[in-house]
């Protein structure tokens, strides 16, 4: 193989690390990797730590900026999951047009950190969803080319009303500061999560909510969780136990007032709590992973 592919490979995981973190150690970082480039192919070893390197270099960049403030982070991550999640459902329950539109709104508008658009249309989520509790059941038949599913009962909205709650706080600190302030820009590899979701639902034969679809989700939030373990080991900030537990609580109420109708939902809702549990005892560590670029 040549060595033109192996230094394209590299440099392509290279992008694991931050941008500032590529210009300054880049150029070092691939001359050790290309060393004697022309004897083998790339190394899974190395590519393996690239990636891991990388996170772990992202983590410390986000734990060190100081602007927008770790609660405020963390809110902002934990509110973009649960919009994820609320389009996934979405997309899932073959909802209107007009629903996917709102709702995949809400997603970009969260990924880009515009704070001040996230606002009106966390609150439209938030309406539509409740609209049977808040104005009566004859409101669950409304213009269904537009509005989303009716929930009846208030624990099954906690997801949505934490959604709104958290939208309009962030909406208030950005106003707080004199000018509205956009929040942290978020990646666009998010949007694997609903593109996968279509992908299941509309190009394959898996039943929606059924046993394969269960465990697709099940491993998606894990590893996000199994994620923010790590970045919080490294790290040390409480920014991912934030963004933790506004999801995880947020399904753990409903199941409180409805507990699990079987053992696997209940070791399911057992597992992402344990998750959140130890990303909260991670943050409170005195020491992070040191950076192996310093010294100890």
């Amino acid at each position: 193989m040549s060595g033109a592919f192996t230094e394209g490979w590299y440099r392509l995981f290279l992008r694991a690390f931050p941008s500032g973190h590529r210009a300054e150690y880049g150029a070092e970082i691939l001359g050790t990797l290309l060393n004697d480039t022309t004897r083998r192919v790339p190394s899974p070893r190395e590519t393996a730590g690239l990636l891991t390197a990388g996170f772990a270099a992202r983590a410390r960049a986000a734990a060190g900026d100081a602007t927008p403030s770790w609660w405020t982070d963390g809110a902002h991550l934990g509110l973009l999951t649960l919009s994820l999640a609320n389009l996934v459902y979405g997309i899932a329950d073959h909802a209107s047009t007009g629903w996917l539109a709102a709702s995949a709104a809400l997603v970009v508008a969260l990924l880009r950190g515009w704070v001040l658009i996230v606002l009106p249309l966390a609150l439209a989520v938030a309406f539509s969803t409740g609209r049977a509790m808040l104005v009566g059941p004859e409101a669950s038949s409304w213009l269904p080319q537009f509005f989303g599913p009716a929930y009846h009962n208030w624990a099954s909205l906690a997801p949505y009303g934490v959604l709104a709650i958290g939208a309009l706080a962030l909406a208030a600190l950005a106003l707080a500061a004199g000018r509205p302030r956009n929040l942290r820009t978020r990646p666009l590899w998010w949007l694997a999560i609903p593109a996968g979701a279509a992908a299941l639902t509309y190009l394959s034969q898996i039943q929606e909510y059924g046993e394969t679809w269960q465990l697709l989700r099940a491993g998606t939030e894990s590893v996000l969780l199994l994620a923010g373990v790590l970045a919080t080991a490294v790290a040390r900030s409480p920014r991912w136990a934030l963004a933790a537990a506004i999801y995880v609580l947020s399904g753990v109420t409903s199941q409180v007032t409805n507990p699990p109708p079987n053992a696997q939902d209940l070791g399911y809702w057992l597992t992402l709590t344990a998750l959140l549990l130890a990303i909260a005892a991670t943050a409170w560590r005195p020491q992070p992973i040191p950076d192996p670029r310093r010294p100890r």
